[in-house]
């Protein structure tokens, strides 16, 4: 009986992952998103960056993007102070120096104290806006609406790791748009979103946003995943516009990819528990729960799949050695453990590689160039996402000052 309960349970979470991946295939490539404002005023607007220890060149080639949004822009030095102060006053911006290292939270409350216009920009330093970005995400404000997330694609550098990491961007961005269809997303990005200033200043401004613990530690929740969630909280809208889509630079090795998705991990198993206790999950609607839930269920049923078909390896292997009485202890009890596992694991994957073929699929289509490679690429990038996911939930009470991309 214990085993056809776990069969049953394992039918079921195949039957549910199968759901997951063609609800969210079939809602993204159904998503489309009618802008609601047309008129656009640059002055309501001013772009915040903070800056800490980033590449200069990686750094210039961000303002000088900046620069053509034909808007005004903050720049806070996060105990950085050159080249970037020079960089940056000279292309027309407002450089900011903090003397001690905060951290981008700090950085963050520091801007906003010198942001005076009706929206704001928060963007890293190493994201490149494309022509009319700005106009682009503030054309889908209106007055349900708190928060809008750039589309993020990751700068083609030709390293294995600009793959894994557009790969993950573009599964994010199928869930993402699945989302769109019923409301709020689960994230606006930190590389780059807008928000309406008085509605984020006061957060920003208080001691949950930094989430200092007793230690006078900064804790691992991201600034992102924590704005989004206030918006949401404040009973407006968190929506993403997929025409504007910015470029991030990928992490320069799979060791800095691996220290970057352990420390989202980290911070998603947190933000995970808040959101499902503070009320995020409950305002934002029952499809937006249905897909936080599972989104963070996906390792562990995957853990345990694993689990389990191997345990159930060895007990076919012995079952075999039985029924041929090589052990000389034959038992029926065993042949009938064989069934179940046989059938139940043809019908497990059948149902997981068909959804997850319709997923892939799904991905694929947003994918422009070098599909094959981001493919192969993105196999190994889920691999290391499905580790440092189980490793970031037994270590998510560790805690990291600077939260950036």
């Amino acid at each position: 009986m214990l085993y056809l309960i776990i069969y049953a349970v394992l039918i079921a979470s195949s039957v549910v992952s199968f759901v997951y991946y063609v609800v969210n295939s079939y809602w993204s490539m159904k998503y489309s998103r009618e802008i609601r404002n047309k008129n656009v005023d640059l002055n309501t607007v001013t772009i915040a960056i903070p800056v800490y220890n980033e590449d200069p060149e990686i750094f210039r080639e961000c303002i000088d993007a900046v620069k053509m949004q034909g808007c005004g822009y903050i720049v806070v030095g996060d105990s950085s102070l050159e080249p970037y102060k020079t960089i940056v006053e000279e292309r027309g911006g407002i450089f900011i120096h903090m003397k001690d290292h905060g951290g981008k939270k700090k950085a963050m409350q520091e801007a906003m104290k010198h942001v005076n216009t009706e929206f704001v920009v928060l963007m890293d330093s190493d994201t490149i806006l494309p022509e009319n970005a700005v106009i682009s995400m503030l054309s889908h404000f209106d007055e349900k609406v708190g928060g809008v997330g750039a589309n993020i694609g990751i700068k083609r550098t030709g390293s294995p790791v600009s793959y894994c990491s557009e790969f993950v961007e573009r599964s994010r961005e199928v869930v993402f748009r699945a989302m769109s269809a019923h409301g709020n997303v689960m994230n606006l990005d930190g590389a780059c979103s807008t928000y309406r200033t008085a509605l984020i200043r006061p957060f920003i401004s208080s001691e949950e946003f930094l989430g200092v613990n007793k230690r006078g530690k900064t804790n691992v929740l991201g600034e992102d995943w924590l704005l989004t969630g206030y918006v949401i909280r404040s009973g407006y809208i968190a929506v993403k516009d997929y025409e504007t889509r910015v470029e991030s630079y990928p992490p320069k090795d799979f060791r800095k990819f691996v220290k970057q998705n352990v420390r989202w991990s980290r911070s998603g198993w947190r933000r995970f528990g808040k959101e499902l206790t503070n009320g995020t999950a409950a305002k934002a609607g029952k499809f937006y729960t249905f897909e936080l839930v599972y989104t963070y269920m996906i390792p562990l049923i995957a853990l345990a799949f694993i689990i389990f078909r191997g345990y159930h390896f060895l007990e076919i292997n012995y079952s075999y050695l039985v029924s041929f009485n090589i052990m000389g202890i034959f038992t029926p009890r065993h042949f009938e453990h064989v069934g179940y596992f046989l059938y139940s694991r043809i019908g497990m994957e059948f149902v997981d590689l068909f959804g997850t073929g319709i997923f892939v699929m799904g991905i694929v289509d947003r994918i422009k160039t070098d599909r094959l490679k981001t493919l192969v690429y993105g196999a190994l990038a889920m691999a290391i996402i499905f580790v440092t996911t189980i490793y970031g939930l037994a270590t998510f009470w560790k805690t990291s000052r600077w939260l950036s991309r």
